[in-house]
């Protein structure tokens, strides 16, 4: 296993971390705390996990291993998180951190994410006067938690603005070998703030392994796409942890075989991978974002051409893409959006400005249908 330094912490963390959103529900919970366990054994030492994660029931499962951890409590790190519009108050935030260290069975926090950031108004939400923040802070001082830190979906360049504000101590993002582009300022104006950064989602939440057929060429000699993305990742020098989802036993001997024969990717590797995803994306969108200056309605392209990504990669129906732009609207990479698809007046900017020559207008019409579908939804409830 890789050991890193989390940012200016001092802590040596795995580089392959549990994370525990992606347990079998159908096996007792017994038997999902066994995988912590063995992840243990593998070297891993770094498990993160939240509150409504597998139906919520992830923290209990959680504590079962942790109980049965006690003994190496001090070589092991854990970490939960809340978001500040389910704790708006200093009081709210004290209250969910004892309950998450009841649930979890442990004396303190090695790290308290402030969770699901999707719009830098949240962040104001959580940093304001009697807020999340201030409570956490209370927690810190009295020991329940080590270090406070941030998990976000805004896009890199608004990640750089709210760590510019020196609140936390390290970031959780998604970021994978498809989407870095998109967020690639991010992650490295968190590195070089010396910040622990830890990725979410490296398989793309699970497009990569379902869709390999369609992705062969992320992959090198004797690998999988799905190995190839998780190399990618472990790999970065400037991703200190990299968050994967496991139920079985053969995903953590995956993930732990790929940190023990990875080397790690320099500033050339990193540009080559660039130019080779762009290379062969074809119809995808890589999310250089060359598009978003040119838009005279500050759409957001380059977030829905991620979105247009997803659908082109799962073959999904009309309504399975509706809901699932639905979701995106308002959780995901469009939840910030200053502008609408349907606010597209076909200028021809964008076309000009990708490096790929999508046919980004006709898929903003496309979309502006789906959009108005989710808005005829809303309207009927």
């Amino acid at each position: 296993m890789i050991y890193k330094t989390f940012g200016q912490t001092g802590k040596q963390v795995s580089a392959v971390g549990f994370g525990g959103m992606r347990f079998d529900m159908s096996q007792p919970p017994k038997k999902n705390a066994e995988l912590l366990l063995y992840a243990r054994e593998k070297g891993i030492n770094y498990f993160d996990t939240a509150p409504k994660y597998c139906n919520d029931k992830s923290e209990d499962i959680f504590g079962i291993a942790l109980k049965q951890m006690k003994s190496v409590r001090d070589e092991i790190y854990v970490s939960t998180k809340g978001s500040p519009s389910d704790m708006p108050t200093a009081d709210k935030a004290r209250k969910a951190v004892e309950k998450s260290l009841k649930r979890m069975k442990v004396d303190k926090l090695d790290f308290y994410f402030v969770w699901c950031i999707r719009k830098l108004e949240h962040f104001e939400l959580a940093i304001r006067k009697g807020g999340q923040y201030e409570g956490l802070l209370k927690c810190k001082e009295e020991g329940l938690i080590d270090h406070i830190v941030v998990s976000t979906h805004l896009r890199g360049s608004e990640i750089v603005q709210m760590l510019d504000k020196n609140y936390f101590e390290g970031v959780l993002m998604g970021v994978n070998i498809l989407n870095f582009p998109y967020r690639w300022d991010g992650v490295q104006k968190a590195h070089e703030s010396g910040l622990g950064v830890l990725a979410m989602n490296p398989l793309a939440g699970g497009v990569i392994p379902q869709h390999e057929d369609k992705l062969g060429f992320l992959a090198g000699e004797h690998e999988t796409p799905t190995e190839a993305a998780l190399r990618f990742c472990i790999g970065c020098p400037e991703i200190t942890v990299t968050l994967v989802g496991f139920s079985r036993r053969e995903h953590i001997d995956t993930a732990c075989r790929i940190a023990d024969n990875c080397r790690p990717l320099d500033a050339a590797d990193i540009h080559r991978i660039r130019e080779h995803v762009a290379e062969n994306m074809d119809s995808l969108c890589t999310g250089c974002g060359y598009c978003l200056a040119s838009c005279a309605q500050n759409i957001p392209v380059a977030s829905y051409m991620q979105f247009y990504n997803e659908k082109l990669l799962t073959d999904k129906s009309e309504a399975q893409t509706i809901e699932s732009l639905k979701i995106h609207l308002d959780w995901g990479v469009l939840v910030d959006r200053a502008a609408e698809s349907a606010d597209c007046i076909e200028c021809g900017q964008c076309e000009e400005a990708c490096t790929q020559h999508l046919n980004i207008m006709e898929r903003l019409r496309e979309l502006a249908g789906w959009e108005k579908h989710v808005k005829e939804q809303k309207s009927k409830k």
